[in-house]
C-alpha cells in the first residue's frame, strides 16, 4: 500500500506537473529528480525526461496516492492529458503530413480553403517544437514573482506552450526566464514591461476559458475548446501565407492586420512560408499578436473573414423581435379603404360621383351601368346622388373633379 506524504502542497490552478513536483520536493530538501527517483518510479529506472509532455502512468497513479489529488487531475497537469483537445494525439501520425493537414487545413477561418498552399509538414504535433533544440522557453509573469514566495510560485502549463501572452491572473505580459519548474532570474535584462493590447488579452482569457472550463465564448456561439484550439492555429497558418499567394482581397486583409499589429508581415519572414512551432519566441509573439488583431478587425467588420470558422468572430446579426400581433392581411386594407369611400359616397355627392364613375368606367352596357348604380344604391349611396343612365355618366366624365386617372376601389355589396 503507498503511504500518504505527511507534506504536500496543493497543485494551483492549471499549473504544469514539474512546477508542482519542484514544490512538493522543497519541504523535503530534496530536488526534483530526487523525488522522482526515490519515490515515483520502480528503482533503478530512469527519470522520465519530459514529465509536462507525458508522464508515465504508473508515475502519475503513485503521485495521485501519495498526496490524495484524483489522478484525472494529475494528469491534466501534463500535455497528454489535453488529448485530443489541445492536439490529436503524441503518437507518430500514421501517414506523414496527416497530423497538421487534419488540424491546420481541414477549416479556414480569414481566407478561403483553396488560398490555403499545399505542403506536407511531417513529425508535427500541435503547439509543440518540432525537435528538442527549439524548446519553449519559460515565461514567468512579473507581478506573480514579486507578490509570491519561492516555494508558493507556480509554472502555469499554458504559459510555457507558445498559444499565450499574457498570465491568467494578472494579465500582464509573461516574460522570459530561467527555469524551468523553478525561477531562477529573468533571461533578459531588461523586461518587456509594453502593456498587452486589449485584444490580446481577449484572446489569452479565451484559451485559459478553454482549458479551465472546456468551452470559449465567441461572439456568435459557445464553442468546444477543440475547436478553438484549431480556430487559433489555422488563423496562424493563414497569416503565414506568402502575401504573393493570396487573392487581392485576402491579401489586403492580411496586410491591414500585420499593419494594425505593428509588426512585419509574416514577423519578417521572407520567402517559403516557416512553421510557426520552428519560430524562435519572438516571431511566435508577433504572431499571437497578429492572431488577435485579426479576430478584433473581424469583429468590428473593418474585415470579412471569409473561411468556413470566420463566422464565429462575428456578432450574431440584429434580427427584430416579433410583436407578437398575426401579420396584417393586404385585402384587410383593401376591405377599410373601400368601407372609407363608401362612406363618404353615402353624405357626399361628388364621392358619389366618382364612385359610380370608376365602377362603371370598362362598363359599355345600359343594363350592366343600372346593376352597378343599384348595387350602390342598396349600399345606402343616396339615388339622387347618382347619375340615372350611362350616357349621363360618360358626359359627366369630363367634368370638373371627375378624371379616368381616379383610383380604383373595388366595392362588393353585403
Amino acid at each position: 500500500m503507498t503511504q500518504r506524504w505527511p507534506l504536500h502542497p496543493t497543485p494551483g490552478h492549471g499549473e504544469a506537473l514539474t512546477s508542482w513536483l519542484h514544490r512538493l520536493a522543497i519541504p523535503y530538501g530534496m530536488h526534483l529528480d530526487q523525488l522522482v527517483r526515490h519515490d515515483l518510479i520502480p528503482p533503478g529506472a530512469p527519470v522520465p525526461g519530459s514529465l509536462d509532455l507525458d508522464a508515465p502512468s504508473e508515475l502519475i497513479t503513485i503521485l495521485a496516492a501519495r498526496t490524495g489529488v484524483p489522478v484525472e487531475q494529475v494528469r491534466r497537469m501534463t500535455i497528454a492529458g489535453w488529448v485530443p483537445w489541445l492536439l490529436d494525439s503524441l503518437q507518430p501520425e500514421p501517414v506523414p503530413g496527416v497530423a497538421f493537414d487534419t488540424y491546420v487545413r481541414q477549416d479556414s477561418v480569414l481566407v478561403t480553403y483553396k488560398e490555403h498552399p499545399d505542403r506536407e509538414v511531417t513529425n508535427w504535433r500541435a503547439w509543440l517544437p518540432l525537435n528538442s533544440k527549439n524548446r519553449p522557453v519559460s515565461r514567468v509573469c512579473p507581478v506573480c514573482v514579486e507578490s509570491t514566495t519561492a516555494r508558493a510560485l507556480t509554472f502555469p502549463l499554458i504559459v510555457q506552450l507558445p498559444i499565450t501572452l499574457t498570465c491568467p491572473r494578472h494579465g500582464c505580459r509573461l516574460n522570459a526566464a530561467f527555469g524551468p519548474y523553478a525561477f531562477f532570474g529573468w533571461e533578459h535584462s531588461k523586461a518587456n514591461d509594453r502593456p498587452a493590447p486589449r485584444q490580446v488579452v481577449i484572446q489569452d482569457i479565451r484559451t485559459e476559458q478553454a482549458l479551465r472550463t472546456g468551452t470559449v465564448v465567441l461572439p456568435r456561439r459557445t464553442v468546444h475548446v477543440g475547436v478553438w484550439f484549431r480556430l487559433l492555429r489555422t488563423v496562424i497558418e493563414e497569416l503565414s501565407i506568402p502575401l504573393s499567394k493570396l487573392r487581392v482581397r485576402s491579401r489586403r486583409a492580411i496586410e491591414l492586420i500585420w499593419r494594425t499589429a505593428g509588426h512585419p508581415a509574416r514577423a519578417g519572414i521572407v520567402g517559403a512560408a516557416r512553421i510557426y512551432e520552428t519560430l524562435p519566441w519572438p516571431q511566435q509573439e508577433m504572431y499571437l499578436e497578429a492572431s488577435a488583431t485579426a479576430m478584433h478587425l473581424v469583429g468590428t467588420g473593418e474585415i470579412n473573414a471569409r473561411g468556413t470558422l470566420g463566422h464565429l468572430l462575428t456578432p450574431e446579426p440584429d434580427r427584430p423581435a416579433h410583436d407578437g400581433l398575426p401579420p396584417r392581411d393586404i385585402w384587410d386594407e383593401a376591405r377599410e379603404a373601400a368601407a372609407e369611400a363608401l362612406t363618404l359616397a353615402q353624405h357626399d355627392p361628388l364621392a358619389a360621383e366618382h364612385m359610380l364613375a370608376i365602377l362603371t368606367s370598362l362598363t359599355r352596357t345600359e343594363k350592366t351601368f343600372r346593376s352597378i348604380r343599384s348595387d350602390l344604391i342598396d349600399l345606402d349611396v343616396p339615388e339622387a346622388f347618382l347619375p340615372p343612365t350611362l350616357a349621363a355618366m360618360r358626359s359627366r366624365r369630363t367634368a370638373p373633379g371627375l378624371s379616368h386617372n381616379s383610383p380604383v376601389v373595388m366595392v362588393h355589396k353585403t
